[in-house]
């Protein structure tokens, strides 16, 4: 992940400039072995090993919530994406954000999962809990 920039003032936070975070699909875990392995390769593995996460903009809505937008990238497809997300000091030097947001696979050209016969529904949830060194 690069550096973000981040600023704080008047225990908010704000971003000075846009930053990449890489997801590697192998990192990603369900508890599942199995699951895992066939979500990874719906998603790309090997040919695209990696989920990029740009985030571009960062706005307070209220105190400790804010609106992120930015650009996700999955198997070679960017979409603009917005989701609401909680942030909390853990120290003085770094801060939680966790939050959600619906990701459709027919957005990113992706089959969707199937077990057996049954095919999964087109949008997943995708939750994220992430921790910030501030500079």
């Amino acid at each position: 992940m690069e550096e973000p920039n981040i600023q704080t003032s008047n225990n908010q936070y704000s971003l000075k400039s846009p930053f990449v975070i890489t997801i590697p699909l192998l990192k990603i875990s369900s508890g599942d072995s199995n699951r895992d392995s066939h979500i990874q390769e719906i998603l790309g593995y090997p040919d695209s090993p990696n989920i990029l996460v740009k985030i571009e903009s960062v706005n307070v809505i209220k105190e400790k919530t804010y609106t992120i937008k930015g650009k996700l990238t999955i198997h070679g497809n960017t979409k603009e994406f917005t989701t609401d997300a909680s942030v909390s000091p853990e120290d003085s030097n770094l801060i939680n954000v966790d939050g959600s947001f619906i990701v459709k696979f027919s957005e990113y050209e992706l089959e969707n999962p199937s077990l057996l016969f049954m095919k999964a529904k087109d949008e997943i949830r995708i939750k994220y809990l992430f921790q910030i060194k501030l500079k």
